[in-house]
């Protein structure tokens, strides 16, 4: 055999060899790797064309269109990334994003999503700045209510229109990047919604809500953040949760759960779920978990900054708005200065809900719990799940205060300690209080998983 280091590669196992060519992540060397020999080049273009992806720029599509008109490499991708603007990515505050025009050329591209027989998973990508139903006019953004359900609805149609040929696969992995928490219940009620959505077993999702940089004090009184999470519920998963193999729910910058709408999933039943991620859900109710643990049937757990709220101060008008529910809290005496607001304490413990579902998921053999960041390291977002770790952070337990900006949701810093609206701190420190029993608990519950494997 030759001493050539590609000889002794071709010498090796075919599924070793394409094990190898996986590995090189750099796409130049992967085409340069095609070029090389009839074995790799069957290898490398597996990998470089495993994904095929668009948005409106006339480059993506013009390289959508190349790839589904040969008629060789237009049967490799099994997995289909459209973006509805050709950046979506979120630059941070204080940058503006003008949006493109849909045309006839990316109109085009999408009925062409046929043209990839080996489909099975689709990923829609929105920008992350979104205006809900009462906007204030001097705000723009690059796409409104409207244009995303417009975006929804035809790239929906191509997907229905593809599975007309018996010949492609069916689409059973659904990804929506930046999906607005706003309802359309004109989309989700259509056959054509419903008829895309009976056939997955995946869904995942990153939500996204409006956020008002120069003016952010009455974001929370926004309309969509009541309704949104009823809506999700019964439009998005009630309908087909009993298809569901794998579910993802991410909200993007803030937490979510127990209000200002309250997310309640308790009647919905998932008999075939065995994968379930969440971002940035938070608990403050001892039932806000029962839904999760109703799962019997869930192998991998993932909580991805999830929290539990141990101290709560809401506007006496939105208790009301909000119809919030206080049960399982304990109301806190009045502060001076105060009056505006209602305050309490929820005392749930991280190491009573680790508990809970060691005992409660008999089929659980791996369990994520761990914080992330938005912008750097270790990283949250939807495409990092899998990479989400075990371990006990100082920001598990949050607080919620409706008089502070520029958000109602400040996380603890790396000693525990919350910003309070006592002018000497809460009573407790959540972080410190629990430390021991909390990583006691899940220290428990790693080990009990790791018997199961």
């Amino acid at each position: 055999m030759s001493s050539q280091p590609g000889s002794k590669l071709l010498g090796l196992a075919p599924e070793i060899v394409e094990n190898v060519i996986k590995q090189v992540s750099d796409r130049r060397d992967l085409s340069n790797a095609r070029l090389s020999c009839k074995t790799l080049d069957k290898y490398a273009a597996k990998e470089l064309f495993k994904d095929v992806f668009v948005s409106p720029s006339e480059e993506h599509v013009s390289s959508w269109n190349s790839i589904s008109q040969d008629d060789v490499i237009r049967r490799i991708p099994r997995h289909a990334i459209i973006h509805t603007q050709s950046d979506i990515d979120d630059h941070g505050l204080g940058t503006s994003r003008e949006g493109e025009e849909v045309g006839e050329g990316f109109e085009g591209a999408l009925a062409a999503v046929s043209r990839f027989p080996n489909l099975d998973s689709v990923e829609i990508g929105f920008t992350p700045e979104c205006v809900g139903q009462d906007q204030d006019h001097w705000q723009d953004v690059a796409e409104d209510i409207s244009q995303r359900e417009e975006m929804l609805t035809l790239i929906f149609r191509s997907i229905k229109d593809r599975a007309a040929d018996e010949k492609n696969r069916t689409i059973r992995k659904l990804t929506i990047i930046n999906l607005q928490n706003c309802p359309i219940p004109g989309f989700t009620s259509s056959d054509l919604f419903r008829d895309v959505m009976g056939q997955l077993e995946e869904l995942h999702i990153s939500i996204t809500q409006e956020y008002n940089e120069h003016g952010p004090d009455h974001d929370y009184t926004k309309v969509e953040l009541q309704d949104f999470p009823a809506y999700l519920c019964s439009d998005w998963l009630e309908p087909f949760s009993v298809n569901l193999k794998a579910l993802s729910i991410y909200n993007r910058t803030d937490n979510w759960g127990p209000f200002p709408g309250y997310f309640d999933p308790s009647g919905i039943s998932f008999p075939k779920l065995e994968t379930l991620a969440l971002g940035y859900y938070t608990l403050a109710h001892e039932n806000d978990f029962d839904w999760v643990l109703a799962i019997k049937s869930l192998r991998k757990l993932i909580l991805h900054n999830c929290m539990i709220c141990s101290w709560i101060r809401i506007d006496s008008e939105n208790m009301a708005s909000w119809e919030v529910l206080t049960h399982d809290w304990t109301k806190m005496p009045e502060e001076d200065g105060g009056g505006w607001s209602e305050d309490f304490a929820y005392g749930g413990k991280w190491s009573q809900y680790l508990d809970r579902i060691a005992g409660a998921l008999p089929n659980l053999v791996d369990f994520r719990f761990a914080q992330g960041s938005s912008y750097g390291e270790p990283p949250y977002k939807l495409a990092y799940r899998d990479s989400c770790g075990a371990e006990i952070s100082p920001q598990r337990y949050i607080c919620f205060d409706n008089g502070i900006l520029p958000t109602h949701w400040p996380e603890a810093d790396d000693d525990g300690e919350m910003e309070s609206w006592f002018d000497d701190g809460f009573p407790t420190n959540m972080h410190e209080e629990n430390l021991e029993a909390d990583q006691k608990s899940l220290d428990a519950l790693l080990c009990r998983l790791r018997w199961r494997n």
